[in-house]
């Protein structure tokens, strides 16, 4: 497998990406299927559960919310998580080039962002125009453009950490026993994204809503001006360029202090 994987090596950022997009959109097609279900699932929550429901459902409110909270939706899945598992091959291949597997783990978050973020701009857009709000719509679509490369950077961990092979459920089902081990193991890891995706958005943000509530008239118990608005974002994209560039670098240290264990589980796919 080893050699196999020398052949499909990540020389160049450009050449990564068009790797990555070839290889999520074969079949099974996971990456683009489940950004789709994500987004619709989310949608379809926002329009039709009860007002009552909705608020207890979604902390932000408003037109352009919508566009962040989808964006939010369609990262919080295993694609944004087991990074490793699912392209095995190359994975092995980037674990002794630091370089490489930076390059790896950048050109997945490039190939997922680029899935997300044109069909969350437009909607902003769209929202926008109709609310007659183009300073607030353009720092909506500076921040789905830029604050998720940090998150992705970051969230990539837990997939070195705990990488999962593909396997269709009725295999795991299956071999459930002796190894109920890989049936729990898989069904917590794809929990998992739910809650670190958002949790990192927010840690993102943490700075801006300190922003906001120290230095705004309007505290965050109201509407943001627009300069205000534009001073957070500002500040959650160069929290989140930070992230995006440490979080690759700690990913790549984490990866190869686990050489060994990564070796051993990527190469052996019935691991699960």
């Amino acid at each position: 497998m080893v050699e196999a994987a020398r052949s499909s090596e990540v020389a160049t950022r450009s050449s990564g990406v068009r790797e990555e997009f070839r290889r999520i959109f074969q079949p099974p097609f996971e990456t683009p299927i489940t950004v789709a279900v994500n987004g619709a699932l989310m949608s379809s929550a926002w329009f039709f559960l009860p007002q009552g429901l909705k608020e207890a459902f979604f902390t932000l409110h408003g037109s352009l919310a919508f566009a962040l909270v989808l964006a939010a939706w369609m990262y919080s899945d295993v694609p944004a998580t087991n990074v490793l598992g699912p392209d095995a091959e190359r994975s092995i291949a980037a674990l002794d080039d630091p370089a490489m597997l930076r390059r790896l783990l950048f050109t997945k978050s490039v190939v997922l962002w680029s899935l997300v973020t044109p069909v969350c701009i437009v909607v902003a857009l769209i929202n926008g125009a109709l609310a007659h709000s183009a300073l607030s719509t353009l720092y909506t679509v500076v921040w789905i453009g830029v604050v998720p490369f940090g998150i992705l950077a970051i969230s990539g961990w837990v997939g070195i950490l705990f990488p999962y092979h593909p396997m269709p459920l009725r295999y795991r089902w299956a071999h459930r026993q002796p190894r109920r081990r890989m049936l729990w193991r898989w069904a917590t890891l794809i929990i998992v994204p739910y809650g670190v995706v958002p949790l990192l958005g927010v840690a993102m943000m943490a700075p801006s809503l300190a922003l906001w509530g120290f230095t705004s008239k309007s505290g965050l118990s109201h509407k943001l001006p627009d300069n205000d608005l534009g001073w957070g974002v500002a500040l959650a994209c160069v929290v989140s360029l930070g992230c995006c560039v440490g979080g690759h670098r700690v990913a790549a240290r984490l990866a190869h202090r686990r050489r060994s264990q990564l070796v051993a589980f990527l190469a052996d796919p019935t691991k699960g």
